[in-house]
């Protein structure tokens, strides 16, 4: 990445009314503006450009951390608070242009470029002399900032309060996750996600928050607030219960969370870079859906080579039978189910290690007689939790992650899920980046469950597969969801536009069998989520025995379907309603779609988007007489596609 300044920018840099300073994206359609108010201090808002007319995403709202530094006296040490949200005066700007080109392993564009502009606007506490600079960033589909104090001090400063809010306004959209109570197992961001007015408090009941991402429909145009560039230096943020007027303010994570362990606000030595808060905007859902701004804004690969980064399915025998991660014939099984399907991966889950003292080496050595490479569960904790499942305490402590790992990367394994965080402190995010950082050197993947959500970590890990942070497939086999077969397609269809638009997601899909708790979609809908949903590693949830049943068709797609993507495109869709995508791998493209409402759908889908679009067709699609349906053909016509749905439904095309 190369910044340069330009004079010619500065130049074109409007400052209209109301702003003190303003930032446009390379193609002028989006708009960040500052300004110094007297009453408030520093504000901001957000603007889109397009068709002669302009909507405010965002009306005026605060920031400014209040950042308590210490200093020596002749007594004990003194503290100095800087509040940056008033007593601040401003001191230079410094504007310039940037693009970014880089390679993803994994995900729903892997060769990304990325053009901003770029303004940094340097300010100064009156009383303090701290200095603070807000670096603003536009790209052609969102705006971004964050705080960097950039002093050298190797002293700890805190940030004692924030004041940063995202001031949507009353009279919008607002699709929303409760932010988890703090609970033996949470927060994980496994609530169901909400569609209220904006300004809608959290309901007592479900949380103590609103969780990140954020997605809002405003005057037409739709907005999805998130945070990336997060690192150990700082805690994962979310937005507070109370929304008054629309206007969301960031709050800190539960001070109970991870036992009460560590603190609940963020602090560093300086030179302190913050994580970048920032919107993707739109006049559509598709530049939301599409975007991979949570990777421009985080920093670029630190692995260096990823060769050996291998996307892929992986068989999961946990999600329909609990018990079969402490049996060695189950595991084995769901091992021959990989085998058999040519998938490259197989997850042995919680308390494999108590099968026997040797269970790995067993598993190790029955895999590779199969040509098939593992996952093996840990439990992160750890002092953070206190749940029993096995193994625990070989991950929180460097010394003893790196020598297990050392002991998985010489066995041959591949990867790690690591369950079990429950909370976004400063001190859990360094957990996070510390087992990325380690299970690199062995090359090892990684997966993280019971977990914070993404937040850009995936281009500067590229080992990390995948996320869980999702109310998965997984609920079907709780007893006291006895409602999650009637919730799952509305929720099913909200995630493509929020959480899963930010990163990977390992929801577990792909469910054909009856699950404990009933399913109402079809057997094409659960077909389809395995292309709508996105994640490195694509587990599938399903037994052995009901995945060896299906027919030949549907035997054939889940055999040769790819977890990364060349192309994404979202054709139709609409959160809590339906969502078709396509995505395109190498020469073949596949274009899904799930219904999320109990009424058929006829489609008319816009398909001449679709490059290098082959003619031969397999289609998995709804039939009230046959549970697996499907056909093949030729594609028809390249400009249009028909297309209908069952209530609860979908389809499958995949077009080579």
């Amino acid at each position: 990445m190369k910044l340069t300044l330009s004079t010619a920018l500065l130049l074109a840099i409007a400052t209209p009314a109301l702003a003190d300073w303003s930032l446009q994206s390379p193609d002028s359609s989006r708009e960040i503006q500052v300004r110094q108010d007297r009453a408030q201090g520093l504000e901001y808002r957000m603007l889109l450009h397009g068709d002669g007319n302009t909507t405010e995403l965002l009306d005026w709202s605060r920031l400014g951390p209040m950042i308590r530094g210490f200093r020596l006296s002749q007594g004990p040490l003194e503290a100095d608070v800087s509040d940056f949200s008033s007593t601040v005066k401003f001191t230079g700007r410094e504007a310039g242009s940037g693009e970014d080109r880089y390679t993803l392993a994994t995900g729903k564009r892997l060769q990304n470029r990325a053009r901003y502009r770029a303004l940094t606007l340097s300010f100064e506490d009156a009383e303090t002399g701290m200095a603070l600079d807000l670096q603003l960033r536009a790209y052609n589909d969102g705006l971004a900032f964050r705080y960097v104090l950039p002093q050298q001090s190797d002293l700890h400063y805190q940030m004692v309060e924030e004041k940063t809010a995202f001031n949507v306004g009353t009279g919008a959209d607002f699709w929303g996750q409760p932010y988890d109570f703090t609970t033996a197992y949470h927060p994980s961001y496994e609530t169901a996600w909400l569609n209220l007015p904006s300004g809608s408090a959290t309901p007592a009941d479900l949380g103590v928050g609103w969780g990140f991402p954020s997605l809002f429909r405003k005057n037409g145009a739709w907005l999805l607030i998130h945070e990336a560039g997060l690192n150990e230096n700082f805690h994962g943020s979310h937005l507070r219960a109370q929304a008054p007027g629309g206007n969301y303010r960031i709050a800190p994570p539960s001070e109970g969370s991870a036992l009460g362990h560590g603190l609940n606000i963020p602090a560093a030595t300086l030179p302190w870079k913050m994580p970048w808060r920032f919107a993707i905007a739109g006049s559509g859902l598709a530049e939301l859906v599409e975007s991979n701004l949570a990777y421009h804004l985080s920093p670029p690969n630190r692995i260096g080579n990823t060769d050996w980064i291998e996307p892929g399915i992986a068989s999961w025998s946990w999600l329909s039978d609990h018990g079969s991660s402490r049996d060695l014939g189950a595991l084995k099984n769901s091992i021959d189910l990989a085998a058999e399907m040519g998938w490259r991966y197989s997850l042995m889950d919680a308390n494999w290690n108590i099968i026997a003292t040797d269970a790995m080496e067993q598993l190790v050595a029955y895999a590779k007689q199969k040509h098939v490479r593992l996952f093996f569960w840990y439990n992160s904790g750890g002092r953070h939790n206190f749940i029993g499942e096995q193994p625990r305490n070989r991950i929180h402590k460097r010394a003893k992650r790196r020598a297990e790992f050392a002991r998985l990367q010489a066995l041959g394994v591949a990867g790690i899920k690591v369950d079990f965080f429950q909370s976004d402190k400063q001190d859990l995010i360094g957990l996070y980046q510390g087992i990325l950082q380690d299970a690199a050197d062995f090359q090892l993947l990684v997966n993280f469950h019971g977990s914070t959500i993404p937040r850009g970590w995936r281009r500067t890990w590229p080992n990390l597969v995948t996320m869980e942070a999702v109310r998965g497939a997984e609920f079907y086999t709780f007893q006291k969801e006895t409602d999650y077969d009637d919730r799952a397609p509305r929720q099913n269809s909200t995630l493509p536009f929020a959480r899963n638009a930010i990163g990977p997601m390992d929801y577990t899909p792909a469910l054909f069998s009856q699950p404990l708790a009933g399913r109402s979609t079809s057997s094409a809908h659960e077909a389809a989520l395995l292309v709508v949903f996105e994640s490195g590693v694509q587990h599938i949830g399903d037994s052995a025995e009901s995945i060896r049943a299906l027919p030949a068709d549907y035997r054939d797609y889940l055999e040769k379907l790819p977890t990364a993507w060349d192309e994404t495109h979202l054709l139709a869709g609409y959160p809590g309603e339906h969502a078709v995508l396509a995505r395109r791998s190498g020469e073949r493209w596949y274009i899904a779609g799930i219904n999320g409402e109990a009424e058929a759908k006829s489609l008319k889908l816009n398909i001449s988007q679709l490059d290098r679009l082959g003619n031969r067709t397999l289609l998995l699609h709804d039939d009230p007489e046959q549970p697996f349906a499907s056909s093949r053909g030729a594609l028809q016509s390249r400009e249009n596609l028909q297309l209908s749905m069952a209530a609860n439904g979908g389809f499958v095309m995949v077009v080579e």
